[in-house]
C-alpha cells in the first residue's frame, strides 16, 4: 500500500510584484485517497476474494468503513482483549480487541475547525505529531484526520472537522477509520497467475448521510 494522504485542489492566484506565489486550496481541505498497488493474485483463493470485493464494493456506489491498520505509527504501546459490558465473551470465548488510548474533545469544536483541546485519560505512546484519529460523527460517520501540531493538550489537524464535536465527544486513536468507497476499476490481470497483481484506489466518501 501507498501512503494514504489528504489530496487537495490546489490553485496559484498568479505571481505577485515581489516574485510571491499565492496558492490556495479551492475544496474544503481536501479528502482522503488510499492506493494499493501489487497486491499478489497468486492463488485460486485471492483471486476469487478479489473478485468478491469488486463485486461488494459495486463500481464504488457502495461506501465503507475502511480500517486504516496502521498500529505502528499510532500511540498505542499494547492491545487488551475485553469482554462485552455485562462481562460476557463471544459465543466462541474470544473477546474484543481493544487498544490502550483513551482521548475525548475536552469542548466542543465546531464545523471546519482544525484546531481541538484534548482530555487524555490515557495514550500507550505519548503525542508527537503525525498521528492519525478518528471520530464516528452522527451524520457523517466515522472520519479520519491527521495531526500537525501538538501544544499541551491543544492540537491542530487536518482535514477540516466535517461535523461539529461536543465536549465528551471520543477521538479513536487505537483504530482509526474512515469512510471510503472504490475510485475506478480493481484491475486484476491474470495471464501468468503465478506473478499476477492487483490495484484498487480508495477514496473518502461524501455522497451524504450515513445514519
Amino acid at each position: 500500500m501507498r501512503e494514504m494522504i489528504v489530496r487537495s485542489n490546489v490553485i496559484s492566484g498568479g505571481t505577485a510584484l515581489n516574485g510571491e506565489d499565492t496558492v490556495i486550496v479551492t475544496d474544503g481541505g481536501g479528502r482522503w485517497v488510499a492506493e494499493y498497488q501489487n497486491a499478489p493474485l497468486n492463488t485460486r483463493e485471492k483471486v476469487l476474494s478479489w473478485r468478491a470485493l469488486r463485486a461488494l464494493l459495486n463500481s464504488g456506489t457502495r461506501p465503507f468503513i475502511f480500517p486504516i491498520c496502521d498500529a505502528r505509527h499510532q500511540p498505542v504501546a499494547s492491545r487488551q482483549r475485553v469482554p462485552h459490558g455485562d462481562g460476557t465473551p463471544f459465543g466462541d470465548d474470544s473477546l474484543y480487541s481493544s487498544g490502550d488510548c483513551e482521548v475525548y474533545a475536552a469542548a466542543g469544536a465546531p464545523l471546519r475547525s482544525t484546531s481541538m483541546a484534548l482530555n487524555i485519560v490515557q495514550l500507550g505512546k505519548p503525542l508527537i505529531a503525525g498521528e492519525r484519529f478518528s471520530i464516528e460523527h452522527p451524520t457523517w460517520s466515522h472520519r479520519l484526520y491527521e495531526i500537525a501540531t501538538i501544544d499541551g493538550d491543544e492540537i491542530t489537524f487536518r482535514p477540516p472537522l466535517r461535523e461539529a464535536v461536543t465536549a465528551g465527544t471520543e477521538l479513536n486513536f487505537s483504530d482509526p477509520r474512515c469512510v471510503m468507497r472504490l475510485s475506478g476499476d480493481m484491475s486484476a490481470p491474470l495471464n501468468g497467475p503465478r506473478f499476477a497483481t492487483g490495484s484498487l484506489m480508495l477514496v473518502e466518501d461524501m455522497t451524504g448521510s450515513y445514519t
